[in-house]
């Protein structure tokens, strides 16, 4: 016997009928036959052309694409279709590709890999293997199904169990079997968020995004269409706030007075417990952050041994601490316990992109601070080859600190324990910025970053020092590298790129002691600023009419650094390739390329008279703009002759 095909039915058809009898073969019958056939085929191409009409009505102006068969409706039936416009909105698209990319990301190991929702998950099969992860448990049902009818009974069962899950939790249910089966997308969106929202997902989804649909049903053998605007995602507070809160979100909101209270009872109780393996904790927050504490307090609470391989005791990185706690959690959730709500990643992690490692300035940078502190610590029989690796526990920036200032620390010299390293690294830093005359949350880096290897902020200490202790040694300039931060929030993961500058652009010692103007014009006469900028953006109007623009606003519009390029080109009399720059830059990579291509233009022809940082200009800092813009300024407005002022005044 044959397989029926996977495919559903888009409109089933009546229920088989018995064969009719002899009688019905004659020509008579015949002749009815075929006449009753092509009237009924009349019906269907009306019914269709109707239906198509009733949705290409007034009420819509774009044109609702629809499947022949989807007009082939029973009396009262209805279907519903996304209007194409919605289909296009970024909001809707950005709401799919981040559905699909969790979906694909859960199910990775199960090698099941999403590329369109409603023809992916209409049958059951998805739906099912992503319920089993996300609730952890197994669905009786077949693992594949062909049939319309088996694919519809998997739906209803793993539906159910959807509905026992999301029940406790207020969901209006706007989805069913039929929904689901016949591809409807908004009812499957419908689903997916609410799953996504309840399992709290490491994703955020887009907010408000809202489809219009077109809804169609037929009454008394015509067609009626209708639109409506259907809701998928409110704000990510509203959706999240159909969870039940728990005693801590109260706590936190309502009586934050009494959590140092709490936080004591809960410090004796564990310290009751790990007292016996010889350790102390004085701190929840940190002190539970790498999972170890948590993993020892399981064990001695379950009465059993944890075999170090499973950990990490001594984790040396960030996926090292969430494997950690991961562990902690599922060990938690074997003796019993609820899924806890917090989530294993820390709070905001930065990782640098890997083209920045390959940069040959990056790398010239390391190389440099390296041979800086060996050279410097030679005496003291210490090689430092990786800064990351060697500087982490305090031990090389101590001696180095000590080397450069003669200022001894009572610290040991040698701290073998984490909690140890960690204390030793806070007093070199307090000590470090006693000397920078730095304030420690103006400082980019800390214990934690520096602990955890952070090699970002480990080159910003060092060329923080450097430049302190050792002016004259010579680093590589505009050192830039692409970092993404990662922020864990109770939204789930929030990522975001920007570019971090490492070393500032590097002018001549006799430059730098020159007095910069804006900053006596910014200090001492504010109240003029203004003037001077409607000043040169009369000047920089002048020349860029040629080209058709225009400049308004000095913060803004030179922040990509396309006008201030084209503006050099017009002065200083060239024509730049287009392919040396980004005429439409659509990134802060691109707009600090823009950026740096012009300052070395300016540099070339001896224009700067004051160093910049490139990363001021595309932040939208008034008075570095003001420093670019004036060295022109003051060469092409200042230097003229009578004849071309009075030349341009005629114009």
């Amino acid at each position: 016997m044959s397989a029926l095909p996977a495919a559903p039915l888009r409109s089933p058809g009546p229920p088989l009928r018995p064969p009719r009898a002899k009688k019905d073969e004659s020509f008579l019958g015949k002749l009815g036959g075929t006449l009753g056939r092509k009237k009924r085929a009349k019906e269907v191409s009306d019914l269709q052309e109707e239906g198509k009409n009733a949705i290409n009505s007034p009420l819509t102006p774009a044109t609702v694409d629809i499947h022949p068969e989807d007009t082939l409706l029973e009396e009262n039936e209805e279907r519903t279709m996304i209007d194409p416009t919605s289909r296009e909105d970024p909001k809707f698209k950005e709401l799919n590709k981040v559905l699909i990319d969790w979906i694909n990301d859960v199910l990775v190991e199960e090698r099941i890999i999403v590329k369109q929702l409603e023809e992916d998950l209409y049958d059951g099969q998805v739906l099912q293997k992503l319920l089993e992860k996300l609730a952890d448990r197994k669905l009786n049902v077949a693992e594949v199904t062909q049939s319309e009818i088996g694919q519809k009974q998997k739906l209803q069962t793993i539906l159910e169990a959807v509905y026992d899950v999301l029940r406790p939790h207020g969901w209006a249910i706007k989805w069913n079997v039929d929904s689901i089966h016949g591809k409807n997308l908004v009812a499957i969106l419908h689903l997916l968020v609410a799953l996504a929202m309840h399992f709290r997902a490491p994703i955020r989804l887009p907010e408000h995004v809202s489809v219009q649909v077109v809804v169609v049903r037929k009454r008394e053998g015509l067609l009626h269409s209708a639109h409506v605007v259907e809701e998928l995602t409110s704000t990510t507070e509203m959706m999240m706030g159909r969870f039940e809160r728990d005693a801590f979100d109260t706590l936190f909101d309502h009586a934050p007075d009494k959590l140092s209270v709490v936080k004591k009872s809960l410090i004796t109780f564990v310290n009751k417990h790990l007292n016996k393996l010889n350790l102390e904790v004085t701190e929840l927050e940190t002190q539970f952050a790498d999972g170890v504490y948590l993993v020892l307090l399981m064990g001695l609470l379950e009465g059993y041994f944890v075999p170090l391989h499973n950990f990490h005791l001594t984790p040396e990185n960030f996926d090292q601490k969430v494997h950690n706690v991961s562990f902690a959690f599922e060990l938690m959730q074997d003796g019993g316990l609820k899924k806890p709500k917090a989530r294993p990643e820390g709070e905001k992690k930065k990782y640098l992109q890997p083209e920045s490692r390959k940069n040959p300035k990056f790398e010239e940078l390391q190389k440099v601070l390296t041979e800086w502190i060996n050279s410097t610590l030679y005496r003291e029989h210490i090689v430092v080859q990786n800064l990351e690796e060697d500087l982490f526990d305090g031990l090389v920036l101590h001696h180095l600190l000590q080397t450069l200032t003669s200022v001894t620390l009572e610290v040991e010299e040698i701290a073998l324990t984490a909690s140890n390293q960690k204390r030793k690294l806070a007093i070199v830093l307090e000590a470090l910025h006693q000397c920078l005359q730095l304030e420690e949350s103006s400082a980019k880096w800390n214990v934690d970053s520096i602990f955890n290897k952070d090699l970002l902020a480990t080159l910003h200490l060092l060329v923080a020092m450097a430049k302190h202790f050792q002016p004259g040694l010579f680093l590589p300039a505009n050192v830039q590298v692409e970092v993404i931060t990662i922020e864990s929030t109770k939204n789930g993961l929030k990522s975001s790129k920007s570019v971090e500058q490492i070393t500032d652009c590097n002018m001549d010692s006799d430059q730098q002691s020159k007095v910069d103007i804006f900053d006596e014009l910014f200090k001492l006469a504010p109240e003029k600023v203004n003037a001077v900028k409607e000043a040169i953006i009369k000047f920089v109007n002048n020349k860029m009419e040629r080209l058709g623009l225009s400049v308004q606003n000095i913060d803004t519009q030179f922040a990509d650094g396309v006008i201030l390029i084209l503006l050099i080109g017009q002065l200083e009399g060239y024509f730049l390739n287009l392919k040396d720059f980004f005429l439409t830059p659509s990134s802060p990579a691109e707009m600090l390329h823009n950026v740096n291509l012009a300052l070395d233009l300016l540099k070339e022809g001896d224009l700067l008279n004051y160093p910049v940082n490139p990363e001021d200009i595309t932040n939208g800092d008034t008075k570095a703009t003001l420093r670019v813009l004036y060295s022109l300024f003051f060469k092409h407005k200042m230097n003229k002759t009578p004849e071309e002022t009075k030349g341009e005044a005629g114009n």
